[in-house]
């Protein structure tokens, strides 16, 4: 299921569901993951999906498109990343769960990044949907990932400081480094 945004779609809150939703103005509707006290309440307004919208449905899009996952799974990643970027609340980063990198470049919106568990060989993928100067807000690429003191599971976000970060490597690329060592 490959989806294009056109300018009939348009974002509104359902109360039934306590979610925000995306028209998608051909019989679909998108149901994002986030539970409303994790939205601002700038997210219970009707509003058309906008150009800038647009913009970034493409930049996570392409990105996206770099995992091995399936249409559906990166359909519902740019969407959820997209209403993360506009509508959640603002977090403090939980970061002691992952390995420090000395991230060199800014992480910028979209990237697709690897964080390492502490005292573990355990890599995840995330997505970045807002960067920022010392910590960004990620969404996880891939099923679950098992913390010391929660689960998260495909699309849940987190606050990662920058540092955490390194720059993605397919699993296959990935194991091709740890053979060459």
């Amino acid at each position: 299921m490959n989806i294009k945004p056109d300018d009939h779609w348009r974002w509104y809150f359902d109360r039934d569901h306590d979610r925000v939703m995306l028209d998608l103005a051909n019989g679909m509707i998108f149901r994002s993951c986030f539970p409303a006290k994790m939205l601002t309440s700038f997210a219970r307004n009707e509003m058309p999906f906008s150009i800038e919208d647009a913009g970034e449905f493409y930049l996570f899009d392409e990105q996206a498109k770099r995992l091995n996952i399936s249409h559906e799974e990166r359909a519902e990643l740019v969407l959820n990343s997209l209403v993360a970027y506009r509508f959640l609340k603002p977090q403090m980063p939980k970061s002691w769960y992952f390995k420090s990198f000395h991230y060199i470049d800014a992480p910028t919106q979209g990237q697709l990044i690897q964080v390492c568990l502490e005292n573990t060989n355990t890599y995840s993928t995330f997505i970045i949907a807002e960067a920022g100067a010392s910590a960004s807000l990620c969404l996880l690429a891939e099923s679950s990932l098992e913390l010391p003191d929660r689960t998260l599971r495909f699309c849940d976000p987190i606050k990662i400081m920058n540092d955490r970060m390194a720059h993605y490597q397919s699993k296959s690329k990935r194991q091709l480094y740890v053979n060459a060592i």
